[in-house]
Parts: C-alpha cells; structure tokens; sequence
C-alpha cells in the first residue's frame, strides 16, 4: 500500500506577491478585454459588420458582459 502526505510549507514573501502580481495581470488584461468588446458592441451594426465582428444571433441585441 502507498501512503502520499502532503507537507505544506509556508510560501516565502516574494512567492506570495508574484501570485499576487500574475493575478493582478490576469485581472487588468479581463478588464481591458471586457472594455473592448463593449467598445465594439457600442459600434453601429454596418461598422462591426464591416470589421468582421460577429452579430448577437441575428439580432442587434447588446450582450450583457
């Protein structure tokens, strides 16, 4: 039989703020996609029609993001 223990050890300070930096990261990049898609839905159909952006279902329907 195979015992697997698990021994958590305290993360130093500079482990800890480089997860909290690459969070930071991912949070900022979410937010400026997010701005950009609503940038682009806030467009009138023929411009993002034009820029090859997808309709909502066939219908000039903002989406909820």
């Amino acid at each position: 039989m195979t015992t697997i223990t698990f021994r958590h050890t305290k993360a130093s300070s500079s482990e800890v703020h480089a997860h909290i930096v690459d969070y930071a990261r991912k949070l900022v990049h979410a937010w400026h996609q997010w701005q950009a898609a609503r940038e682009i839905e806030s467009m009138p159909f023929d411009m993002r029609k034009d820029i090859g952006w997808p309709s909502a279902d066939g219908a000039d329907e903002r989406k909820v993001m």
